[in-house]
């Protein structure tokens, strides 16, 4: 039989991650939240009596104390029960509440635990104390039972869920032994690593594992009594209550269809009728989306009274609740390998493109890694799934003139709103954009080109024609008759008198003339209107003039030779 549990639990664990591995995104962390009996729990869902759990009525329990009187009722979704002994005034009492948990979706199997929190009370006016461990005498004449006695059992030997005994808190035997008063804070934790992600494409790729655990510590002395794998503190169910036994052990017999906890009290474990109190998490596993059925939740307690005088000196009292019957939360809308319905992720944009994944017990979608809060990219693509391709997106550019904007239109950038060069107007801007203003030839009057001789240039020769000086002798007089002609033709055939006359060299009368420099005067007949320039009529009177003096020169030498 042991055998065939643990190959169960192994084949359990890897159905357990297999099916942990092939599930979508997590569910966000729930805010923590207190239940009536102050039960703290978060990533878990308290059931509804009535519609998700009903049941538990309170019958006589294992030790048909017949004087018991017995009570079990529903306060909201916290289930009262206990018995009292009439005789005595010893009491056993207890609350339990029916938690599922979201993470559970994922493992093919719905999870649940329900917390339940006994007491056992003697009656200190009687003097009545919690039964204990007694010398060898009182236990060779007494069969003494436990001071608190817990036992769940399944229906049908877990056909409708079976108890995760090694889930389950307490799981195995301890012994305790603090100072008179104790803190102990329990916790029972199912869920996610909190490191674990979803691919934005669908795809799992999970990177922690899926991890169940319990811990039972004494919150004064920081030591941890029991653990068992790792507490997460988004799934969790957890609860801190204090004891007031000086020495005491938990005795636990643990299977898949009945749980059975035994608290015994160690000898001089009890002062002052002092009351036992424990809190038990008993994690039940059921098939997926069925019912599960607890057949019966059995508390009980025992009592002594070491009054000599008392005519019974031992009490036990119980009580059991029966038939408690639950099922996942009716907003419950898929669990792992469900197809998704048509239109689960429908969207606009690139939202349409979502995975639907089953987590938290709804369908949810994985987005893509394309989709943006607030859109950014352009793209061509609605990233913010609003029904508007690219609105809003600009970036800045810049062209020679400055600075400007950029818009998107269906993923494409249009041109630059800054100002453009331009052809430079008359218009005193720079419309070129080149750091000057109206630098441009039409913006400027035509001013003629003005040139200036220079004073110190040399004006080129004056051309003259040849100019020949003749003297004619007067045949009637002594003397010859001074006479200049000017010729521009050729030479004609007569004589050239002045072939005649005796020529005598002499020095010129201008010092500015230089010597070998022949003078030819040229003599043109006026003919039309056509008139000289000043220049010309100067030097044609100097020739003239020259030419007088030169012939009268002559004529006195001449003269003298007479």
């Amino acid at each position: 039989m042991r055998k065939l549990e643990i190959i169960l639990g192994i084949v359990l664990s890897l159905l357990t991650f297999y099916a942990y591995a092939q599930q979508g995104m997590p569910p966000e962390p729930i805010t923590s939240q207190i239940s009536e009996t102050e039960t703290s729990f978060v990533g878990a869902r308290i059931l509804q009596q009535g519609t998700e759990v009903v049941g538990g009525d309170a019958y006589t329990g294992i030790y048909e104390d017949y004087d018991t009187q017995t009570y079990g009722f529903w306060q909201g979704d916290t289930l009262f029960f206990g018995a009292e002994s009439e005789t005595t005034g010893n009491t056993v009492d207890g609350v339990a509440e029916f938690y599922w948990f979201e993470s559970s979706i994922p493992k093919s199997a719905d999870f649940y635990v329900m917390v339940l929190k006994v007491k056992s009370s003697p009656n200190i006016i009687d003097d009545w104390q919690l039964a204990q461990e007694d010398n060898w005498l009182g236990e060779f004449l007494y069969d003494i039972l436990p001071a608190q006695y817990v036992d769940v059992s399944m229906v049908d030997a877990g056909e409708y869920g079976a108890i995760r005994w090694d889930w389950s808190v307490p799981f195995q035997n301890y012994k305790w032994e603090p100072v008179k008063t104790i803190n102990i804070k329990q916790s029972y934790s199912a869920g996610y690593d909190s490191s674990i992600s979803g691919g934005g494409s669908g795809d799992i790729g999970w990177k922690g594992e899926f991890k169940e655990a319990g811990v039972l510590a004494d919150a004064t002395a920081g030591v941890d009594i029991q653990s068992k794998g790792y507490v997460n503190e988004s799934y969790m169910v957890s609860s801190q209550y204090s004891v007031t036994l000086f020495k005491w052990e938990m005795v636990v017999l643990g299977g898949a269809d009945n749980m059975i906890w035994n608290l015994i009290i160690s000898t001089d474990g009890s002062t002052a009728n002092d009351s036992a109190y424990h809190e038990y998490f008993v994690v039940i596993q059921a098939p997926q989306g069925q019912p599960a059925h607890m057949e019966d939740i059995n508390i009980a307690a025992s009592f002594r009274n070491p009054n000599a005088l008392w005519f019974d000196g031992w009490d036990h009292i119980s009580v059991n609740l029966a038939d408690v019957v639950w099922t996942p939360p009716l907003d419950v809308e898929c669990y792992e390998n469900n197809t998704p319905p048509d239109g689960a992720c429908e969207s606009e944009g690139v939202c349409a493109d979502a995975t639907p994944v089953c987590a938290k017990g709804k369908w949810e979608c994985v987005l893509p890694d394309t989709v943006e809060e607030v859109e950014y990219t352009c793209d061509g693509l609605d990233n913010d799934c609003d029904g508007l391709v690219d609105e809003g997106i600009t970036q800045d550019c810049s062209t020679a003139c400055g600075k400007g904007m950029s818009y998107c239109f269906n993923g494409v950038w249009d041109e630059c709103d800054a100002q453009k060069p331009a052809k430079e107007e008359c218009n005193n801007l720079d419309d070129d954009c080149d750091g000057l203003i109206d630098n441009s030839p039409d913006c400027y009057p035509e001013i003629p080109d003005i040139v200036w001789e220079d004073e110190s240039e040399e004006e080129e020769p004056l051309e003259l024609s040849p100019v020949v000086i003749t003297a004619e002798l007067d045949e009637a007089a002594d003397s010859p008759k001074r006479h200049i002609s000017g010729v521009t033709e050729e030479p004609s055939s007569i004589p050239d008198p002045a072939e005649q006359v005796e020529v005598i060299e002499q020095e010129p009368p201008f010092q500015n003339i230089k010597e070998d420099n022949e003078i030819i005067v040229e003599l043109v007949e006026p003919s039309g209107c056509q008139q000289s320039s000043k220049g010309t009529a100067v030097g044609i009177l100097v020739l003239l003039f020259l030419a007088a003096y030169f012939i009268g020169y002559i004529a006195g030498r001449v003269g003298d030779k007479d």
